[in-house]
C-alpha cells in the first residue's frame, strides 16, 4: 500500500498510528486516478485543492473522523497525488476532469455520495453535482470563490500557470506565500509541467457550472479572511446561507477540522448520512 503524505502546513493534528485507508486505483479516459479508502457506511468522496492530495485530508485528520461512521473516499484528481499527470492541457477540460471523480465512486460501486470540496475541489465538486445529480446525496463546498461565474474559453492563462508549464513554481510559490516546507513537499511531490497544463487547460477550454441543475442538500462555509462575499454567490445560486468561520484565511479554512469537522458533522447527521 502506497500512502503519500500531504502539505507540512495541513498536519496540524495527532493521527493514530494505524492508517484505517487502502490506496486503489481506477481508470478514466485512459488516465490512472488515485483514490484512499476507508470506513464503512454512507460515503463521502473528499476532493482537494489545485496543488494538494487526497492525502491532504488524511494528514489533517479528516479521513480518521470521518471513517469512524462513514465510508471515505479521497481522491487525487488528474494531476495530483498519486494519480497521472500529463503535460497536455487537454486532458484538463472541464467536464471531464469532474467525471473522473465520478469513475472513482464508479469504482467504489457507491451509489450515491456527499460530495466534498476544497478550494478546486469545490469546484469539481459543483461540476459533480450539476452534471451528475444522481449521484450525490449532499454537496459541501469550501473556498471555491463564485461557482457560478464562467470562465469563457480562450480566457488567458495565469502567470503562474504559465511559469510552471515551464517548470517554474517560483511564481505560484511568491502569489500564494507557500512557506519553505510548502516549497520542499512541492519539489518532491508536484510536478510543475502537470499543474501549469491543468490551470492552462482549464481557461483555455473554459468552466461552466449550472448550478440551478443541482438538486442535492448543499452546505456552503468559508473563512472569514478568505472570499466570503464571492463564496455568498454560490450560495445564492444554491438556495442556502453561507457558514462563515471567523478569523480563518484560505488554508485555515482547511487545516482548521476542530472548528470546521462540527459544521460540517451537523450537516449531514441532519440529513441522515
Amino acid at each position: 500500500m502506497t500512502l503519500m503524505r500531504g502539505y507540512p502546513r495541513n498536519r496540524l493534528t495527532e493521527r493514530s498510528g494505524a492508517d484505517p485507508v487502502v490506496t486503489k486505483t481506477t481508470l478514466s479516459r485512459g488516465y490512472a486516478i488515485s483514490f484512499e479508502d476507508a470506513g464503512a457506511g454512507t460515503a463521502v468522496v473528499l476532493i482537494p485543492g489545485a496543488t494538494m492530495s487526497a492525502a491532504d485530508w488524511r494528514d489533517a485528520g479528516y479521513v480518521e473522523r470521518l471513517a469512524r461512521s462513514r465510508r471515505v473516499l479521497a481522491v487525487d484528481p488528474l494531476g495530483n497525488g498519486l494519480s497521472d499527470k500529463p503535460h497536455d492541457p487537454e486532458a484538463y477540460a472541464w467536464p471531464a476532469v469532474a467525471a473522473d471523480v465520478v469513475a472513482v465512486i464508479d469504482a467504489a460501486r457507491v451509489e450515491r455520495a456527499a460530495v466534498w470540496g476544497y478550494s478546486r475541489g469545490a469546484t469539481l465538486a459543483g461540476a459533480i453535482a450539476a452534471d451528475f445529480p444522481d449521484r450525490v446525496a449532499a454537496l459541501i463546498l469550501s473556498g471555491g470563490g463564485d461557482l457560478s461565474h464562467v470562465i469563457p474559453q480562450g480566457t488567458p492563462p495565469s502567470a503562474w500557470s504559465e511559469a510552471m508549464y515551464r517548470g517554474d513554481f517560483g511564481p505560484l510559490w511568491e502569489t500564494f506565500s507557500f512557506s519553505e516546507a510548502d516549497r520542499l513537499y512541492d519539489t518532491e511531490f508536484n510536478d510543475p509541467r502537470a499543474l501549469g497544463a491543468m490551470g492552462i487547460g482549464g481557461r483555455r477550454f473554459g468552466i461552466a457550472i449550472d448550478l440551478g441543475r443541482v438538486t442535492a442538500p448543499a452546505f456552503v462555509y468559508v473563512g472569514g479572511n478568505d472570499e466570503p462575499d464571492e463564496e455568498k454567490k454560490t450560495a445564492d445560486a444554491l438556495g442556502v446561507d453561507l457558514h462563515v468561520v471567523s478569523d480563518l484565511d484560505h488554508l485555515q479554512g482547511f487545516s482548521r477540522i476542530d472548528l470546521i469537522m462540527p459544521l460540517v458533522l451537523g450537516f449531514l447527521e441532519s440529513l441522515g448520512l
